[in-house]
C-alpha cells in the first residue's frame, strides 16, 4: 500500500512539475511573440467613442511619431498624465496621441473635457469595447505608453506614469532612430 502511495505521489508531483514548465514555457513563447508583434505598430481595430465607428491602425497618418496610452479614466496616474500633456499641448501637436480604454464611452467623453484634450486633431481617444489591447500589446497596466517613430518602429515602451519630459524626448528621436532593444 505504501509502495502505491509513493507512486501515486511521485506521478502526482511529475504532472504537477510538467503543467508548471508548460505554463512557464508557453508564457516566455506569447511574450516573445508579442515583444516582435509590437516592433512595428501592430494591426488594431477599436471604436471611436462617439459615433462607434471604427479605427485602426491603416487611419494613423503616415511619417508622424505616435504615442499610444493604454489608460482608464478612474486610474489617478493616467488622470496625471493627461493632465501633464494637456498643460503643454503645443509640444504635442507634431505627434499624434492616442488614448486608449476599455471604458464606456461616456466615461471617456467627460475624461476628454475634464482634461481638456478635445478639439486637437492629433488626440484621439478609442474605446477596446472588445477587450482586446492585451491581445494586440501584450499583457498591459495602466498607465502605459508606446511611443513609436514616424517610420512605425516601436522607439519606447513606459509602464506606470511617465513624466512629460521623457514622452517628449522619445517622440523627438532622429529619423527612424529605434533606441528601443528588440531583444
Amino acid at each position: 500500500m505504501r509502495r502505491k502511495l509513493k507512486i501515486l505521489m511521485t506521478v502526482l508531483i511529475l504532472i504537477t512539475l510538467s503543467f508548471i514548465a508548460f505554463s512557464i514555457h508557453k508564457k516566455i513563447n506569447r511574450e516573445k511573440h508579442i515583444a516582435k508583434q509590437i516592433y512595428n505598430i501592430p494591426k488594431f481595430c477599436f471604436y471611436n467613442p462617439g459615433t462607434g465607428s471604427i479605427f485602426n491602425n491603416n487611419d494613423l497618418e503616415k511619417n508622424k511619431a505616435t504615442l499610444i496610452i493604454n489608460f482608464h479614466p478612474e486610474c489617478e496616474h493616467c488622470q496625471y498624465e493627461a493632465d501633464i500633456i494637456s498643460e503643454r499641448i503645443n509640444e504635442f501637436r507634431p505627434f499624434q496621441v492616442l488614448f486608449i480604454t476599455y471604458a464606456s464611452a461616456e466615461q471617456i467623453r467627460k475624461f476628454a473635457q475634464d482634461y481638456r484634450l478635445i478639439g486637437f486633431a492629433n488626440i484621439i481617444f478609442l474605446e477596446d469595447r472588445e477587450l482586446i489591447f492585451n491581445d494586440v500589446f501584450g499583457e498591459s497596466i495602466v498607465p502605459e505608453s508606446y511611443i513609436y517613430d514616424k517610420n512605425g518602429k516601436l522607439v519606447k515602451k513606459f509602464r506606470g506614469e511617465v513624466k512629460v519630459e521623457a514622452l517628449l524626448k522619445y517622440l523627438q528621436t532622429k529619423d527612424g532612430n529605434n533606441i528601443y532593444p528588440t531583444h
